[in-house]
């Protein structure tokens, strides 16, 4: 084993403790607590994010803790347009990966990113994925606050050793979860389609396209690259679908797409900005 990981026999100690207490513990926060004590051990970290992700399904047994969750909870819409979701859909590999590394070009520029996660106010996210069975994985982010050192090499190392940990304690989360919790499938579907409807009654089949991407944190290069325009085209684009979504800027177009999840139900589809109007 690499010597920068290795463990005094006093935080190994703490270290098989806190194992014991993430398989002890009976309640879902009492598990994800005892989780992240134990992980405080190995890594450094402000705060922590842990959730169940599901292919056909919102995320469950969703847990942070930091009192600075934004308001619009992860698993009623945002996580749609969450780099690390997006990579699981697409078979991403088990493993650790910084946010920058699954994240579109221009992504940390982004109105998303913004208005997302800046009450999280953090400069560096390391984020796990540890495969579940094959239509779901746990997955863990730790984050640094702005003005903290960037994670580096070690971090990323214990973190992906600590998989196994992680994985047992999301499953025994979504096991021990009182009430059961109960089939979100159809939620899921409405909120994939209000993605993928957001604006049909206004905008062309392309503008839908531009402002999918730019939800996504798509930076106009990265649109243009990905549906093979110019960047002006590109541009060219969000000026003419701005105004026919009655907003100015990609923060009144986070904020209006954000309302429009709030307005879903299990059985909506078509365009949500038909609920606002």
């Amino acid at each position: 084993m690499a010597q920068h990981l290795h463990l005094t026999a006093p935080k190994f100690a703490a270290w098989n403790k806190g194992c014991m207490r993430v398989i002890q513990a009976t309640e879902p926060a009492a598990i994800a607590d005892a989780l992240t004590d134990a992980l405080k051990i190995v890594l450094d970290f402000d705060g922590l994010f842990l959730a169940a992700l599901h292919r056909d399904a919102p995320p469950s047994v969703p847990y942070y803790n930091d009192p600075r969750e934004p308001e619009l909870k992860y698993h009623d819409g945002p996580y749609l347009l969450d780099p690390f979701y997006n990579s699981f859909l697409a078979g991403k590999a088990d493993g650790c990966y910084r946010l920058a590394e699954l994240a579109p070009e221009g992504f940390l520029r982004s109105e998303y990113f913004a208005s997302y996660y800046h009450l999280l106010d953090f400069s560096d996210e390391l984020g796990l994925l540890a495969s579940l069975d094959t239509d779901a994985s746990a997955h863990l982010s730790v984050i640094r606050r702005r003005g903290r050192p960037r994670f580096n090499r070690r971090d990323h190392d214990w973190l992906e050793a600590a998989a196994p940990l992680v994985r047992e304690a999301v499953r025994r989360m979504h096991e021990t979860q009182h009430p059961a919790p109960n089939d979100r499938s159809g939620l899921h579907e409405s909120l994939r389609q209000a993605y993928r409807h957001f604006g049909a009654s206004t905008l062309t089949d392309r503008e839908r396209e531009v402002v999918q991407l730019l939800l996504r944190g798509n930076s106009a290069k990265a649109i243009a690259r990905v549906l093979t325009i110019s960047p002006e085209t590109a541009r060219n684009h969000l000026k003419r679908i701005y105004p026919k979504l009655g907003v100015a800027s990609q923060a009144e177009l986070f904020a209006l797409f954000f309302k429009a999840l709030e307005q879903v139900e299990p059985g909506f589809e078509g365009d949500p900005l038909t609920r606002l109007r």
